[in-house]
């Protein structure tokens, strides 16, 4: 089940490409009878977050909140939440030539394979879908291509 929380509106069209695309990505890594929250907010909601939990102040495009600790053995019904600023999505999604729609979809794939557990070296200003390589990186490829997959055409 995902759980969608709208801080700020998206565009028609995104919460069931949203949806359709966690849900991919929830059975690529055989997870889908969890759950999931996704929150919609706006650069100064995720900037407020990012300095309260990670000490940085500084606006982000994704964060990922655990709710169980990876590698214990007992995974809980909800995985976590996965707040996504709209702002900064639309922004990346302009600077990369594609919907925002397929920016959000990519940061809750994203968001979504740290929920379950996978992490990833800085990448140093590169998104990981446009040139952070290594074995590292593949687990987030591998959840980009699921979610991709449940896109609608010209998304």
């Amino acid at each position: 089940m995902i759980d969608l929380i709208v801080r700020k509106t998206p565009p028609a069209g995104l919460r069931p490409a949203l949806r359709a695309s966690l849900e991919a990505v929830m059975a690529h890594f055989e997870v889908p009878d969890r759950e999931v929250t996704v929150v919609l907010v706006g650069d100064r909601t995720i900037r407020a977050l990012k300095r309260e939990h990670w000490g940085e102040d500084a606006v982000t495009d994704v964060l990922s909140f655990p709710t169980w600790e990876p590698g214990d053995p007992f995974v809980p019904p909800h995985l976590g939440d996965i707040v996504i600023s709209l702002d900064t999505a639309q922004r990346q999604a302009d600077a990369r030539g594609h919907s925002l729609t397929r920016e959000v979809a990519l940061l809750a794939s994203h968001g979504l394979t740290h929920l379950v557990g996978n992490d990833h070296p800085h990448a140093d200003g590169l998104g990981f879908e446009e040139g952070a390589q290594g074995p590292e990186w593949e687990v987030f490829h591998a959840a980009w291509r699921a979610a991709q997959s449940a896109l609608p055409a010209g998304s």
